[in-house]
């Protein structure tokens, strides 16, 4: 009987090895919580879940882009301009007559450009990603504003080209299945492929990278541009999902994809970190949100509840980091 329980223990203490296993329990946890605290425990009702899986695909999206480019040592403040920019030119190119899909390819290309451009920046001129890209994040902003104005951007495509960025699938919503397959394609890049490999080196240490013929400045770019396409990609579902491009939506993006990624167990140090992870805490964040709206909370007691979270787990991560359990 002993002997099971050690091998039991052995099981679980290799399981939780992994952040991820920890941070999907906090999340089934939560979901256990708002259950049994809401009203006729309506929190696992189909409204209240078909709510969470359209919006949080959104941050999710983001968060992933946001978690490979803190593993690769790196910041972005500005993909929350992005997100309205991406959205934006959808909504202004549609409006004046230009086909849906080319609407959608220039907002794609525009939005890796611009996260191109964050990487090019920072890498010539030294200058720390944070202040760079914040400095890029009123500038993005900025061109959104002036384009629309301050107003916001209609667009009412072919349903077509709307279910195919905010329809339903197998009775769940498209825009949950897409971040499936970025997170599974992410996913696959990091951990079975080189440039995972590299992006993994450049953050824990790009001195070491580099005397191993890794080019640490192309591997930080690359991330920056897929941050900048993922965050353009986002604002194409958003529009897609509401049909209005709102020139201050994301503005909170950057600092809640920061968050999710961390509350996801990636190392603010850059080098280490999980896709998976990231999808976790992205999907924590999501549900701490509906779940303090069912039960009749302000949503600005969100902002709390993810500072809160993201300094206990933040110091768990500082105080776990270097324990081993081992069962004998």
């Amino acid at each position: 009987m002993y002997h099971k329980i050690n091998q039991y223990l052995g099981k679980l203490g290799r399981l939780y090895a992994y952040k991820s296993a920890t941070i999907l329990t906090l999340l089934i946890g939560l979901i256990l919580i708002f259950t049994i605290l809401s009203p006729r425990y309506s929190f696992i009702s189909y409204d209240s879940l078909n709510i969470i899986l359209s919006v949080s695909p959104m941050i999710g999206i983001i968060t992933l882009g946001m978690a490979v480019l803190i593993i690769a040592g790196e910041f972005d403040l500005s993909c929350g301009s992005v997100y309205a920019f991406g959205s934006m030119v959808v909504a202004v190119l549609f409006t004046n007559g230009v086909n849906p899909i080319i609407a959608i390819c220039v907002a794609l290309v525009l939005g890796t450009l611009l996260g191109w451009l964050n990487g090019i920046i920072v890498i010539k001129t030294n200058v720390s990603s944070l202040l760079v890209t914040l400095g890029s994040m009123w500038v993005y902003r900025g061109i959104v504003l002036v384009t629309l104005g301050g107003f916001t951007g209609r667009y009412y495509p072919d349903p077509i080209f709307t279910n195919l960025f905010a329809g339903k699938i197998f009775g769940l919503p498209i825009q949950f299945l897409w971040l499936i397959v970025i997170a599974v394609l992410l996913w696959l890049m990091l951990e079975h492929t080189h440039f995972g490999n590299w992006i993994f080196a450049t953050g824990s240490n790009k001195w070491a990278a580099r005397s191993m013929g890794v080019n640490t400045n192309k591997v930080k770019i690359i991330c920056f541009s897929l941050l900048g396409f993922l965050a353009a990609f986002a604002g194409v579902l958003e529009v897609s999902r509401i049909s209005l491009a709102f020139p201050l939506a994301g503005q909170m993006t950057p600092l809640t994809a920061i968050s999710g990624a961390v509350i996801g167990g990636t190392y603010l140090g850059g080098g280490s970190g999980t896709v998976l992870g990231g999808l976790f805490g992205a999907l924590v964040i999501s549900v701490l949100d509906a779940g303090l709206i069912t039960l009749g909370f302000s949503y600005y007691y969100l902002d709390i509840a993810v500072g809160i979270l993201l300094i206990i787990v933040a110091a768990l991560q500082m105080k776990l980091k270097d324990i081993k359990i081992t069962f004998k």
